[in-house]
């Protein structure tokens, strides 16, 4: 935080938000590894040492930005979860919620998603945290549908990699068939009914 004055708890929580706002939007423009924690501080209106007193790297400051919005999504879950009955349709709008993960955050997902290994083992811990979490609520809602009698019998955990690994393909694809949200209406027709033709379309 700046030296010399004196920042309230939610002062510096912004101050967080506003640095990680502005590398997720370096990291998107040049990549990771084009990335200086110099070139944040600049953008930021910030000098280097100041910014070292937020994040100490830019490791750092993805896995927060990760966190934040798996903390987020996840309120978002448990919102719809509360208020929609139908297995189904509850899963649907929490495909829906996370095909919509905000473009600045997407290629920093991406990155997680193929080199964390490269992060140092405490935030490679943190990283793996947030993941689960977020994997489990999605998982519980495929468990719940299971018992109702809702969804046939399956591996729960499977499934739900599969759906969220789906969302990457439809977001990055380099040939869409459709727009992204009907691309995904088709891919949750597909995953819960099947590909076999039993005589009716789900339009």
């Amino acid at each position: 935080m700046p030296k010399g004055i004196m920042l309230s708890a939610q002062q510096q929580e912004a101050r967080r938000e506003e640095i990680t706002g502005v590398a997720l939007r370096l990291i998107a423009e040049n990549g990771f590894q084009k990335t200086s924690m110099r070139e944040i501080a600049v953008s930021a209106n910030m000098g280097k040492s100041s910014l070292y007193d937020y994040f100490k790297t830019k490791d750092e400051i993805v896995v927060y930005a990760f966190e934040k919005v798996i903390e987020e999504n996840l309120q978002i879950i448990h919102k719809i979860i509360s208020e929609e009955s139908s297995p189904e349709q509850c899963l649907r709008k929490i495909m829906l919620n996370h095909l919509t993960v905000p473009k600045q955050y997407r290629s920093v997902l991406m990155w997680l998603n193929a080199e964390s290994e490269y992060l140092e083992e405490g935030y490679r811990n943190r990283l793996k945290a947030a993941r689960y979490k977020y994997q489990d609520s999605i998982q519980s809602v495929i468990e719940n549908g299971v018992y109702a009698g809702v969804f046939r019998r399956t591996d729960a955990a499977l499934m739900t990699r599969l759906l969220l690994n789906s969302v990457i393909a439809i977001v990055y694809t380099s040939r869409p068939s459709a727009s992204m949200e009907k691309m995904l209406d088709e891919t949750m027709n597909i995953f819960l009914h099947g590909i076999m033709n039993g005589g009716k379309d789900y339009d």
